[in-house]
Parts: C-alpha cells; sequence; structure tokens
C-alpha cells in the first residue's frame, strides 16, 4: 500500500530515476524486437523491424505490436529482488542478476517468436494466452535461478 500510495508517485517520479528508467524500457523494446526479428529470420522467415514496437511479419496478414508490459520487466524486478532480499557476496550479485535478466529476456523473445510463428504457420495466435504462458516459464526460472543463488550460499559441510 505504502508503495502505490507514495513511493511510486514520488520515486519514479524523480528526474534521474525516470529517465533512467526511461531509457531501459527503450533498450529492453529495442532488443526485443531486434533479438526476435533476428531468430525468426535465422529459421528463414522473412520479418523486419518496422519500428520500436512493431515486427512485420512478411508471410503473414498479421504484425505483432509489443507494448510496455509485455517487456517481462516486471519479472526481471521480481527476480532482482529476490537475488537481493537473499543473504550474498555483493561481487557475485554483480554477475548473477545480469545473468537471470538476461536469461528473462532470451525467454521473452522465444515468446515472440512463438506467436509469430503461430501467426505464419497456423494463420491465428490467439490460441493461447501468452502471457500466462510467458509468466509461468518466467516464474520457474525464476525459481531455479533464485534456488541456485541460494546453493551458492551454502557452505560445504564440515567432515
Amino acid at each position: 500500500m505504502f508503495y502505490f500510495l507514495w513511493f511510486s508517485e514520488a520515486i519514479w517520479q524523480l528526474p534521474i530515476i525516470s529517465t533512467l528508467y526511461g531509457h531501459f524500457v527503450h533498450y529492453t523494446m529495442v532488443s526485443l524486437t531486434e533479438g526476435s526479428v533476428f531468430v525468426l529470420n535465422l529459421l528463414e522467415y522473412q520479418a523486419e523491424v518496422f519500428s520500436v514496437r512493431y515486427i512485420d511479419l512478411y508471410d503473414s496478414i498479421m504484425n505483432i505490436f509489443i507494448k510496455n508490459f509485455c517487456l517481462g520487466i516486471d519479472m526481471m524486478f521480481v527476480f532482482t529482488a529476490l537475488v537481493l532480499s537473499y543473504p550474498g557476496k555483493w561481487l557475485n550479485r554483480l554477475w548473477f542478476i545480469p545473468l537471470g535478466i538476461l536469461g528473462i529476456h532470451l525467454i521473452n523473445i522465444g515468446r515472440i517468436v512463438g506467436i509469430s510463428l503461430s501467426w505464419i504457420i497456423l494463420d491465428r495466435g490467439d490460441f493461447v494466452d501468452h502471457h500466462d504462458v510467458f509468466n509461468l516459464v518466467a516464474t520457474i526460472f525464476i525459481f531455479l535461478m533464485f534456488t541456485v543463488w541460494v546453493n551458492l550460499k551454502k557452505k560445504p559441510a564440515l567432515k
């Protein structure tokens, strides 16, 4: 409640934070669209980034439009908060958090590629709720990564 009433308005609106967050959203969007198009072209399906938010699928009547809430930033935040909240060495966090964020981002690229292929191959992309599938897969990934993080903290048993 405190977060929504005061913190989100007071903190996220600060010029330095809102600017950095805006850059993060922009580059996450760019890498999501460019990465998805790269994979589609690698699979020999013709696609092109039409704008930062649009992927043009040449073999389909549909284009893919990506909104901000499709970026998986909430899952990246959950992963980061979990790792920061559990004890561990800060130097380990410097490589582990970006690794987890990259993993979530790759899962998201897989989601966009899957949606694109469902439109290209099946001519329909709404047969499955891709948000629920992404959230499930990303949550399992976060759980597995957090398990690895907890096990990094464990000390070997003395004999």
